[in-house]
């Protein structure tokens, strides 16, 4: 009973206790009760993750090959290589983190990554190691390419090309004075080869980039992401709005083929005999007669695939966000598909 209107709460007797320390006692001994029924934090899940070279957490922006080797390269600095054709991988990670973009491999089996702060980060063992070279501009880098001779190609912003003939130890820049974004170039072999950027821009060189023809622009100001030519006459240029414009004449003409979708098409490669595309939403087309025709790769990758690349044996490789770095083979992935 209360002792009188005015009485305390912690007056009240429980067990010999005042009402607060009684509490304390029983909510101390719930949480050592509960303490003893809880089972043991597991971490060797997320311990494993950590270490494996290949996170959730990359953002594989682009891929190359050499024969069996297999270079990717993306976000953060990270560099994942595989001398096996992707039976197994080795990370790097670069201290200061560069945005790596591209990724190019030499006739030699040499590599050069493309990093959108202004460098090239390049390997002449395999991707075994790494060391950097900055480039003589401060135009925002996009591609790089090695062409037969081993001169490495960088095109950018503002219609800019650098080239550098030793490997990285020096770097000459040009610009066409035109406020155009190159995306992708192209060698066939030591003197010819293609560009192109935004508004249509496709340049020709004839004599191993000593200079660049404007050719006419292709239709509609298309917004190209990437390039495949077979050979000097037939090419194909992703973009935007799942456009692909295809020309048989070394670009003198075109012909808009869709691969009917509204994602952004990336890449444009051929690998075991058939020419692929890939782009947003974790797309891949295959170019079937005229058109494109969608492949169900049968891998959980929602985001874009932006790398591409055959490599030996018949196989390509795919990579992207979220950690997507995929090698298949390409009669057994178009088998499964159908």
């Amino acid at each position: 009973a209360f002792s009188g209107p005015g009485a305390s709460l912690h007056e009240l007797p429980v067990s010999g206790f005042p009402l607060g320390a009684a509490r304390t006692a029983v909510l101390w001994g719930a949480i050592v009760g509960l303490a003893g029924c809880e089972a043991p934090l597991v971490l060797d899940a997320v311990e494993k993750a950590a270490q494996a070279p290949v996170r959730r957490t990359d953002n594989l922006q682009a891929v190359s090959a050499f024969e069996q080797t297999i270079v990717a390269a993306g976000a953060g600095g990270v560099i994942v290589v595989s001398p096996d054709s992707g039976a197994s991988w080795r990370r790097h990670e670069i201290d200061s983190w560069p945005s790596f973009l591209d990724v190019a491999s030499c006739a030699d089996g040499a590599f050069a990554a493309l990093a959108f702060e202004g460098e090239v980060w390049l390997s002449s063992d395999g991707g075994a190691s790494w060391r950097p070279s900055r480039l003589s501009t401060d135009e925002a880098p996009q591609a790089i390419a090695c062409d037969p001779v081993g001169n490495l190609w960088v095109v950018g912003s503002f219609s800019t090309i650098s080239v550098s003939r030793d490997r990285g130890a020096s770097w000459t820049a040009s610009s066409r004075d035109e406020d155009v974004i190159y995306t992708d170039i192209q060698f066939f072999d030591g003197r010819n080869a293609y560009i192109v950027g935004e508004f249509g821009a496709f340049l020709k060189t004839a004599d191993g980039g000593a200079s660049w023809t404007a050719m006419p622009p292709m239709p509609g100001e298309f917004y190209p992401q990437g390039m495949h030519f077979e050979n000097p006459e037939r090419g194909w240029i992703a973009g935007l709005g799942g456009v692909i414009l295809a020309t048989q004449d070394g670009g003198l003409s075109w012909q808009a083929q869709s691969a009917g979708t509204l994602a952004t098409l990336y890449t444009v490669t051929q690998a075991g005999g058939h020419v692929f595309v890939s782009g947003g939403e974790g797309s891949l087309f295959r170019l079937e007669g005229g058109g494109w025709t969608p492949v169900d790769h049968g891998q959980p990758f929602r985001l874009h695939l932006r790398g591409l690349h055959p490599i030996a044996d018949d196989k390509l490789v795919v990579s992207g966000p979220s950690g997507a770095l995929h090698v298949f083979a390409v009669q057994a992935l178009l088998e499964e598909a159908a």
